[in-house]
């Protein structure tokens, strides 16, 4: 009894894995950051659940820098950049293997729909990519990200069953900040609605 009080503490062991910019605009690239520092609401809204925050690393910052140019999914679909992610995703698996053997509840991953690195159902891709640089003609497809798929390839792997994942539609411009938080607020509740 001594033993199990001694160990007792407020802690949910409830988390939260999240892309690194949601957290951090600074690591958005030129043009796209919707908010000054970190989407305030996201914290708050993981905040009132009770959920600790795992803030994912952000390859593309780590792999070109914060003054790369727009990049696409198929200029990062590489070799090299995979393996970059690849080495990320198997630290974001160690995370979530100890947090498993010690009980903890992983409520989501949460990542920016539309990015070419952590977008979940779908990434930008240049449809005149390559050659000399010139405006992009940018569309939307129906495909996760470069991290994303070697983030789930990992927890495959590893047979890590797939906690819910969520993709904040952040290149969503019809899309206000509040209906981006509205549409988190139902699904972090109860992992269904939206």
């Amino acid at each position: 009894y001594a033993m199990t009080q001694r160990n007792m503490d407020e802690r949910s062991k409830k988390i939260v894995f999240v892309s690194n910019c949601i957290l951090n605009a600074n690591n958005k690239v030129a043009e796209f950051a919707r908010y000054p520092g970190m989407f305030t609401q996201v914290v708050e809204i993981l905040d009132k659940y009770g959920a600790g925050l795992i803030q994912m690393p952000c390859p593309e910052v780590l792999h070109i820098g914060n003054q790369r140019w727009w990049h696409d999914r198929n200029l990062y679909n590489n070799a090299g950049y995979r393996r970059f992610c690849r080495k990320l995703a198997e630290q974001m698996a160690d995370y979530m293997e100890n947090y498993a053997i010690a009980g903890y509840d992983i409520l989501a991953i949460l990542v920016c729909d539309g990015s070419p690195t952590c977008g979940l159902t779908v990434s930008s891709h240049y449809e005149n990519g390559g050659g000399h640089p010139e405006e992009p003609v940018r569309s939307l497809r129906e495909k996760p990200g470069i991290y994303m798929e070697e983030l789930m390839k990992e927890m495959d792997a590893r047979g890590i069953t797939a906690p819910p994942l969520y993709g904040l539609k952040m290149d969503d411009k019809e899309k206000t900040n509040e209906q981006i938080i509205e549409e988190f607020d139902c699904f972090i509740r109860d992992r269904t609605c939206e």
